[in-house]
């Protein structure tokens, strides 16, 4: 049986895998410019690859389940909701990893930025989410998709760069011809973005 792996170098980084969370994979986290932080809640399942340096954090909520998935986070924040369902071979990046400047200021070009993904997101097989993206809360992204802006809750994305191509939408984990009206936490979703002015 697969275990989860620890690779923690550095000092101060704040670590918590809550008991029922049933993971599997690595955990890298690199303090070369200051302490990391990693949450994981209840009920979270599935192989996570997750590297954290430059202060970062992750914080996965409760009872979201995932088959395989890479997060790499630096200098910024991943912040994944309750209820997420990702596929396969998914990827969540805040970094392009290594730096591009101007050549005539020397300024930094391409910085590293937050990521949010709200309750409830089902990312499909080998979806990939980078830096600065925002999934809203009950969203649906197709596979392969490549998500690099905003996607307001209950929508449906596919494509590259994702576009959304259905409105008013979310989805369950019944499978087949499940009923949404019969999964709670699908309709607490729904119910709390139509409240949402």
């Amino acid at each position: 049986m697969e275990e989860l792996k620890l690779d923690l170098k550095g000092k101060d980084h704040d670590l918590w895998i809550a008991p029922s969370a049933e993971i599997t994979g690595r955990i890298r986290m690199r303090d070369d410019a200051g302490p990391c932080t990693v949450r994981i809640g209840a009920g979270v399942t599935g192989k996570w690859n997750i590297t954290v340096s430059g202060g970062a954090t992750v914080v996965i909520g409760e009872d979201t389940t995932c088959e395989t998935a890479q997060i790499v986070a630096q200098r910024s924040a991943v912040l994944i909701g309750e209820d997420c369902m990702l596929s396969f071979g998914i990827e969540i990046r805040t970094t392009d990893t290594h730096a591009i400047y101007d050549v005539d200021s020397g300024d930094r070009v391409n910085p590293d930025e937050q990521i949010y993904i709200g309750d409830h997101v089902w990312l499909g097989k080998q979806a990939i989410v980078l830096k600065g993206a925002s999934v809203g809360s009950g969203t649906v992204v197709g596979t392969r998709a490549v998500v690099s802006g905003v996607v307001p809750p209950l929508s449906v994305c596919v494509g590259v760069p994702a576009r959304v191509v259905r409105s008013n939408a979310t989805w369950t984990r019944t499978v087949g011809k499940g009923r949404l009206d019969l999964d709670d936490r699908a309709m607490s979703v729904v119910r709390s973005v139509q409240k949402t002015p």
